[in-house]
C-alpha cells in the first residue's frame, strides 16, 4: 500500500512541476510576442521604441516652436516659418506621415502616435 502511495505521490508531484513549466512558459511568450489584454494592447519593446522616437522629434519641434514665440510673440501660422529647422524633422521619423500642426495653441501631433 505504501508504494502504491508514493507512486501516486510522484505521479502528483510531476503534474505540478509541469504545470508550473507551461505557466513560466506561457507568460514569457506572452512578454516576449506583446500578447494582448482585451481592454488594452500591451506594446513590444520595438513598438515602444518606435514611439519614444517619434515623441522625442516632436519635443524638438515644439521647443523650436516655444523659441520662434519668444521672439516673435507668436506662434507661426506653419511649420515652414521654422529656420532652424528642416523639412524632414516635420514628419514622423518612423512612419513618414507629416505632423498635425495647430497654430494657434502650438501643439503638434503625430497621426500614427496619438
Amino acid at each position: 500500500m505504501k508504494e502504491q502511495n508514493r507512486k501516486g505521490m510522484a505521479v502528483i508531484a510531476i503534474l505540478f512541476s509541469l504545470l508550473i513549466a507551461a505557466i513560466v512558459i506561457y507568460v514569457a511568450i506572452s512578454l516576449y510576442t506583446g500578447g494582448t489584454n482585451q481592454e488594452e494592447v500591451i506594446k513590444t519593446p520595438l513598438e515602444r521604441t518606435k514611439q519614444v522616437q517619434c515623441l522625442a522629434q516632436i519635443r524638438r519641434l515644439e521647443t523650436a516652436l516655444q523659441m520662434y514665440r519668444a521672439e516673435h510673440g507668436q506662434f507661426p501660422t506653419n511649420l515652414g516659418e521654422l529656420e532652424d529647422m528642416g523639412e524632414s524633422e516635420f514628419v514622423c521619423p518612423v512612419t513618414g506621415s507629416r505632423y498635425e500642426y495647430d497654430p494657434t495653441t502650438g501643439k503638434i501631433t503625430c497621426p500614427d502616435h496619438p
